[in-house]
């Protein structure tokens, strides 16, 4: 049985965050936003991390690209290729983030500059990880990075200027951007959430064939369960700042064992529902991370709550194979008692 977490990855390991704890010092609080989270990512395997909003997820994630502001205070082990990344200094993390570990942002809008054409945002990208590239050379490397990501008559997107494209299109530059040095790992942060239904799935199926074809591993924040079934190999759902319950994917999503991961499936809505039906919901509000947590945190808002759980937290660890989650009445199952 495998406590705190999963297990250490092996010979294929490439990421293995282990007790990770993200602390912020604001206004004489301290809001404790990862909470001893723990898994491995596979090499050239997908992990989606999954949750609501404020549940760690993007927080956890910038923890790995030391992309914090100074009030956060990152504690724990995040060993990417055997090398600790906590406490690694600016000058050698540079090295890493974006040659080795790329990031694609939420908002492409926001994550772009206005001012500048398409090509010259994707050049400065080349040469940031190779300054003896010619400019010449970084044009054409630009034009296939956008070929690549399927970016329709690239050479002449080459010269448009963001707004001028489609959120598809512009979240399809920015994949470009993090591949410019290509990365073995590729964290894709709420990737498709601005975008239409169709344009989600198109900016998945690429995510997906970019990966077998370029044999990266990817980390897919998001909060759509649905994604997740469709893309990832394995499933991490998070509930403030902790890992709640993780298995590969069939397994998961055939035995949910989390009444959060359920209430998560729950609020999916299906179109076997009648017109007008009432759409599910989770009840109540996440926990103030700046409280001291006693017992389980989904406890208030959970319909399978005892005393016990008010009371101490479940430990997150191997169930069954392969299958983790944290708590004491899972579902599909006997309780371990009150």
């Amino acid at each position: 049985m495998t406590t705190n977490g999963v297990a250490p990855a092996g010979p294929e390991g490439l990421l293995d965050v282990a007790d990770l704890r993200v602390d912020f010092h604001q206004a004489g609080r301290v809001v404790r936003a990862v909470d001893g989270l723990t898994y491995s990512v596979p090499r050239a395997r997908t992990v989606g991390l999954i949750g609501e909003s404020g549940c760690g997820k993007t927080v956890s994630s910038r923890a790995i690209m030391a992309l914090l502001p100074e009030s956060a205070r990152v504690t724990g082990s995040i060993r990417f290729e055997g090398r600790e990344l906590v406490g690694l200094a600016e000058r050698k993390m540079r090295a890493v983030r974006g040659s080795q570990i790329a990031m694609v942002f939420q908002d492409p809008a926001r994550s772009l500059n206005p001012t500048l054409r398409i090509g010259a945002q994707i050049t400065e990208a080349i040469h940031l990880h190779d300054s003896d590239v010619s400019k010449a050379a970084a044009q054409d490397r630009a034009v296939e990075l956008m070929e690549l990501v399927r970016l329709p008559a690239a050479r002449e997107r080459f010269r448009s200027y963001p707004h001028q494209l489609s959120g598809g299109m512009r979240q399809r530059v920015m994949i470009a951007i993090a591949l410019a040095a290509q990365p073995k790992l590729l964290i894709a942060d709420e990737a498709t959430t601005a975008l239409d239904v169709t344009t989600q799935a198109q900016i998945m199926e690429l995510l997906r064939d970019l990966q077998q074809r370029l044999g990266m591993a990817l980390i897919m924040i998001s909060h759509d369960l649905g994604l997740a079934a469709s893309f990832a190999d394995e499933v991490l759902v998070m509930y403030a700042g902790r890992g709640v319950e993780r298995a590969p994917t069939r397994k998961l999503f055939e035995h949910v064992r989390m009444p959060y991961t359920r209430a998560l499936l729950d609020a999916i809505p299906r179109l076997e529902n009648p017109p007008h039906s009432a759409l599910s919901a989770v009840p109540g509000q996440p926990p103030d991370l700046a409280s001291k947590q006693v017992g389980c945190p989904f406890s208030p808002r959970c319909p399978s709550v005892t005393e016990k759980c008010r009371e101490h937290a479940p430990p997150f660890e191997e169930q069954e194979r392969d299958h983790l989650w944290a708590c004491w009445h899972p579902c599909g199952l006997e309780t371990k008692g009150s």
